[in-house]
């Protein structure tokens, strides 16, 4: 899921998204060197040839690659953090600058509750898809690939098996983005329909209170809060129920993974240091991934916001 006009909107928040993936990269290989020192540490230990200085030099690698990992982490959050408030700004603007030209006229393409809704709460939904799904989306091409160059020397068929189970948790993504697509939508509208409700019942207060029908207005939004209600219950089975199939696909992957290693350590084809590094490692195969599934969800809200802020955006200004 990626839009491309979404992202041309905010221009200034790419640069922000690759230095996020950047140093989550970086973090990554501190978090690989760091696995690599202590299986390599375990491995000198068991055989017997561990000295003095090798064990002060990879706790001094270690201690680094911490901070390293540590530092990254930390920048990585606050570009994430950046890029969505550029994003909620910009966007924010650009409905703002829309309204503002269509003046009185936009009521006859959007209500007021819905351009109230888009322009602070579906902004808000954005600002998800701008700082967390964006750099994970990139971010989650790049580490299984990383992984998979900096374990293969340790243990080729390993390595391979986990690359190869790694493109299960893609595929049910993708297996459930239609049917979430038309789960979002669907909740997008009855919010919609019942926030639009809403405020037409306050401003009509009085009218409703003179004619007494104020009581079958109060029962008409029951029933459209019960279809909300309801909407919502949908999403949250769908998420739960595609959650669930994720981490299957995750922990299973691994787990075969770490099978792979210890088998063949067993075969005495690597050695114990290396099937340590293996293990520890991992679920980093899938962990980028499975982060990615759970930002997807939170990124189909916004997405559901956006086609709606796009409908109101490709408004024509009235003629003047």
């Amino acid at each position: 899921m990626f839009d491309k006009r979404l992202l041309k909107l905010v221009p200034k928040a790419r640069f922000l998204i690759a230095v996020d993936v950047f140093l989550q990269w970086v973090a990554l290989m501190a978090n690989i060197a760091i696995f690599v020192v202590i299986g390599f540490f375990f491995q000198q230990l068991l055989d017997g040839g561990l000295e003095l200085s090798n064990v002060v030099t990879l706790l001094i690698v270690a201690i680094g690659a911490l901070f390293v990992r540590f530092g990254c982490q930390m920048g990585a959050q606050r570009c994430g953090q950046k890029a969505a408030q550029t994003a909620k700004t910009t966007i924010r603007q650009a409905v703002y600058n829309k309204l503002t030209d269509l003046g009185p006229a936009y009521r006859e393409s959007i209500s007021t509750s819905e351009a109230l809704q888009i322009s602070v709460e579906g902004v808000e939904h954005l600002e998800s898809y701008f700082g967390l799904y964006l750099p994970q989306l990139f971010y989650a091409v790049v580490a299984p690939l990383t992984l998979f160059i900096c374990l293969a020397p340790l243990s080729f068929p390993t390595a391979l098996t986990l690359l190869i189970c790694v493109p299960f948790i893609p595929l049910s993504i993708v297996a459930v983005q239609k049917i979430a697509k038309r789960v979002m939508g669907q909740y997008w509208g009855t919010y919609t329909d019942l926030g639009a409700m809403f405020l037409e019942s306050i401003q009509g207060l009085s009218t409703l209170k003179v004619f007494q029908a104020d009581e079958a207005r109060h029962a008409k939004i029951n029933t459209e809060a019960e279809t909300f209600r309801q909407a919502t219950m949908r999403l949250l089975v769908m998420q739960l129920s595609s959650i669930t199939v994720m981490d299957l696909f995750a922990f299973g992957g691994a787990a075969i993974g770490i099978i792979v290693a210890l088998n063949q350590m067993a075969q005495g084809a690597v050695t114990f240091g290396a099937v340590f590094t293996i293990i520890f490692l991992s679920s980093e195969f899938f962990l980028p991934l499975r982060a990615l599934g759970s930002f997807f969800h939170t990124a189909m809200s916004g997405m559901a916001a956006a086609d709606k802020m796009f409908a109101l955006l490709d408004t024509p200004n009235p003629l003047r």
